[in-house]
């Protein structure tokens, strides 16, 4: 069983992103949930919720085709205004290669973990690109029947 830390409000310190305020926990350096985050309170919950799973052997997925697999089935499982909302931004970088998803979004729109993953987008473009095509067929009928 790995050991892990659990952080704590004091641990986030804000920073500058493309002009909005996010917070990360400040000697963690790998993006997780609850890392970074725009309310720390939220993040927190997130983050020691991750650190606890990997502390029971649920091992961190750091291979970005696995990584997307996750948020896509969690869309599929899922079915509400989020896992839409994902839905739709996959669905435009997947027909639309030129698209960028990025990190400017609104937050508000987004609850957890669903808002944790739409900022995991942002770094899975590349992926996107190499979704199977009956991957985007079950994602577009998603957004059909919710």
């Amino acid at each position: 069983m790995p050991l892990v830390r659990l952080a704590k409000i004091e641990d986030y310190e804000s920073f500058d992103l493309l002009g909005r305020t996010m917070y990360r926990v400040t000697w963690c350096g790998k993006m997780c949930p609850g890392n970074p985050t725009d309310d720390p309170s939220n993040g927190l919950r997130l983050f020691n919720d991750w650190q606890c799973a990997v502390a029971a052997g649920h091992e961190a997925i750091n291979d970005p085709a696995l990584r997307l697999d996750l948020i896509v089935e969690w869309c599929l499982a899922e079915r509400s205004e989020t896992s839409k909302k994902l839905t739709a931004e996959i669905l435009k970088k997947y027909k639309q290669p030129e698209y960028l998803i990025t990190l400017e979004f609104e937050a508000d729109a987004f609850q957890e973990p669903g808002l944790a993953y739409r900022y995991e987008l942002a770094f899975l473009n590349a992926q996107v690109q190499k979704l199977p095509a009956s991957t985007a067929l079950r994602l577009q009928t998603l957004l059909q029947v919710v």
